[in-house]
């Protein structure tokens, strides 16, 4: 299902459904569209993943949870919580000083292809691995709702957006099952390593 016109605001991030993100806002135009979604003007925006310099197509839809008080700057900081992932459907529309509103926008089209995404289980295995050394996954259930056994794992165990990006964008089922035992390998080894510090083991 197309939707016309969703505000957009592009960042080096790739929020998955359920998931909570920080954001410190201190652009004006991205002040004004906090402002508009306060003040119930408007219900969500979107953030389009940024590789680098690229902007992709892909991207979480938001929902405002909080909102601090405006400092003298207009600087201010929020909660926003992905519900959904979208793609562009259109060009992404870059105001002209002066215009209104003041901060991009785009067309998208919502995109739930990403819900019949499993688990290899060579992923589950590792990443089951990873939690136990880690022994943090009751700490870090504020992070997502439960939903998705895949998309629990890359927020549980904070995947990179750009390693995110190339799961669900993977153009098949082989390179998207690569992708993500890479993950979850990268992920078991990570905690191993650190568990090894924690004993006093320090490797190369």
């Amino acid at each position: 299902m197309n939707t016309p016109s969703v505000p957009l605001f592009p960042l080096n991030l790739l929020p998955l459904p359920g998931e909570t993100v920080a954001l410190h806002i201190f652009e004006e135009r991205y002040q004004a569209l906090f402002h508009r979604l306060e003040a119930m003007e408007l219900d969500e925006f979107g953030i389009p993943f940024v590789d680098g310099d690229c902007l992709t197509s892909l991207g979480g839809l938001m929902r405002l949870v909080f909102a601090s008080e405006p400092d003298e700057n207009g600087f201010r900081d929020a909660a926003v919580q992905c519900f959904g992932l979208f793609k562009l459907a259109s060009q992404v529309h870059l105001p002209e000083p002066g215009d209104f509103p003041p901060y991009p926008s785009g067309d998208i089209a919502r995109w739930s292809d990403w819900k019949n995404f499993e688990l290899t289980e060579n992923a589950e295995t590792d990443f089951s691995k990873a939690e136990q050394l880690r022994k943090t996954p009751e700490n870090e259930k504020f992070l997502c709702k439960p939903g998705n056994g895949l998309i629990q794992k890359l927020i549980r165990h904070q995947i990179a957006p750009k390693k995110r990006f190339e799961i669900l964008n993977a153009p098949n089922v082989q390179r998207r099952n690569e992708q993500i035992n890479n993950a979850a390998r990268f992920s078991f080894l990570i905690a191993e390593q650190e568990a090894q510090r924690n004993k006093g083991y320090f490797p190369n």
